[in-house]
């Protein structure tokens, strides 16, 4: 019923464009500033929100960046030049962005902020943000590893976590609400977090390391990956270092976010225990419906919260489809 619902959102949001004709915003234009498409959540995100833009007429500058600070700086920079009637990004690095959205307003360029919520000092800045549940993402990540490892019936456990790049506060957000699931049961225990910067093969080599760091320190028996996409690498390094992957082989439970196909088949076949949305089709969605309705003159929220559901072996059927878009 959750995932009903949140397709009727979505579909709602939809409808409100129907009435619209095609190309009715002929004219407007709008720079893309956003993470690139060698990554595959962006690769969707991106094609779902340039889609939609250009067949209401919108002229669209995609700048991309591999979670590029110092480039998403320039890019800003290069944005604000190109005058357009809306920047829309994607943070790499909340805290630098703050010079940059300053820099827009005081331009007379409104700028709408995407997945990651925005910097305090800017809150007044940006034109509005459409925003992840990232707390709540973070919470079901640890929801999935203590119901793995309890299904394993450990009384005791070390847990790792491969995360997005650090600088985001979605990233930080979600480690928050994984940290205080995770309080509930002390006995399985953090005792690393290093950052994956959102790039499956960096996040495949990491979890080497890890593997044959903690090997002699009582090993590894669960991972938080921020993406299904970088999990699955960590399966992959697990595997590798001659490690069995999840409860029927009764070996480490791994929990990914942003929902992939790779995923869901993972969950399948019993590999990785479970993940949640922020699908990239859905987060685009809500986006860019919220991008046009702003660049109609419409009333838009400030902030536009994305629901965001857990994913596991239990609720695979409800989110599945979804989930397979991206």
């Amino acid at each position: 019923m959750k995932a009903l619902r949140a397709a009727c959102l979505v579909a709602t949001m939809i409808s409100g464009a129907v009435a619209h004709a095609e190309g009715d915003l002929a004219g407007k234009t709008v720079t893309l500033v956003t993470c690139g498409t060698s990554n595959p959540w962006c690769k969707v995100f991106n094609e779902q929100i340039t889609g939609k833009l250009k067949a209401a007429g919108v002229k669209v500058n995609v700048l991309e960046n591999d979670f590029d600070a110092v480039l998403e700086v320039q890019q800003m920079n290069e944005a604000i030049s190109q005058q357009p009637d809306l920047i829309m990004v994607e943070p790499a690095d909340d805290k630098t962005l703050v010079g940059s959205v300053k820099k827009a307003k005081a331009a007379g360029i409104p700028v709408l902020y995407m997945d990651s919520p925005a910097d305090p000092a800017i809150s007044e800045d940006i034109a509005f943000q459409v925003v992840a549940d990232n707390v709540a993402l973070g919470r079901f990540a640890g929801q999935n590893i203590i119901d793995g490892l309890r299904e394993l019936g450990l009384k005791e456990a070390n847990v790792v976590v491969i995360s997005g790049t650090k600088g985001a506060t979605m990233v930080q957000d979600r480690q928050r609400g994984f940290e205080e699931v995770m309080a509930t049961a002390p006995e399985y225990k953090i005792i690393d977090v290093q950052d994956g910067n959102w790039d499956p093969v960096l996040s495949g080599n990491i979890a080497q390391q890890l593997f044959a760091k903690y090997q002699s320190q009582g090993g590894i028996q669960a991972v938080r990956a921020e993406a299904d996409y970088t999990a699955i690498p960590v399966i992959q390094a697990a595997r590798q270092a001659g490690l069995k992957v999840g409860v029927a082989e009764g070996g480490l439970i791994v929990s990914g976010t942003n929902c992939t196909k790779a995923g869901i088949d993972s969950i399948r076949n019993g590999e990785m225990y479970g993940t949640a949305t922020e699908d990239a089709f859905t987060q685009g969605e809500y986006t860019v419906e919220a991008a046009l309705k702003y660049l109609r003159g419409e009333k838009v929220e400030k902030t536009i919260v994305v629901p965001e559901y857990r994913v596991t072996r239990k609720t695979l059927d409800q989110y599945a489809e979804v989930c397979s878009k991206g």
